[in-house]
């Protein structure tokens, strides 16, 4: 019993901390307004972990010292979390189930992101509070690439529905390749954040 309480607070404390990395790191692929206050906050939590990675490159807009905070992140907690469980798997295997993990999450942040202002578009188009700012700000540069590609249908945008398609399908083929290394669906849902 004391064990599933701490793998759950484990759990979820590690959860919070990698989709807050996720999220750095889609706020900066994305180019977000850096001066919003939720980036601000962002940037504050994530910044003492990322410093031990500072010395890795940025190319454009790819931070890739957020994204290797995030899968250390993720395989630390993961490790915990199997020490717990009796076990833990190889070291290759956690790398590759971390990678896939930080992956599969930063798929679904853009999903909600897209969903967020979807609902936003319909309830408040001209809201100006800073969350809706930042859902704007995710999601168009996913949306962009289908819109060109998609007819004028008189102001009716289907990106979305596009953007929705491509992410179930690309989350199938993670969550698929998690479960093609051996890892159970419970385990696989821990890692690749997909539950």
């Amino acid at each position: 019993m004391e064990a599933n309480l701490v793998f759950y607070i484990l759990n979820t404390l590690v959860a919070v901390a990698v989709a807050l990395l996720a999220l750095r790191f889609l706020l900066q692929l994305t180019q977000a307004n850096y001066y919003n206050p939720i980036s601000q906050g962002i940037n504050r939590f994530a910044a003492p972990i990322i410093g031990p990675f500072a010395s890795l490159p940025t190319i454009g807009s790819v931070n890739f010292s957020v994204l290797a905070a995030a899968v250390v992140v993720q395989g630390l907690g993961a490790t915990l979390c199997f020490l717990l469980l009796g076990g833990i798997p190889g070291v290759v295997q956690l790398i590759v189930w971390s990678v896939l993990s930080v992956f599969g999450l930063l798929l679904d942040l853009v999903f909600y992101a897209l969903i967020g202002m979807i609902i936003l578009s319909w309830l408040a188009p001209n809201a100006s509070h800073p969350g809706a700012e930042i859902l704007m700000q995710v999601s168009e540069p996913f949306m962009e690439p289908f819109r060109k590609i998609m007819p004028d249908m008189g102001g009716l945008d289907l990106s979305p529905i596009l953007l929705f398609i491509v992410i179930n399908v690309i989350e199938a083929f993670v969550v698929g390749g998690a479960r093609s290394m051996g890892l159970s669906s419970t385990v696989a849902q821990f890692f690749v954040g997909l539950g």
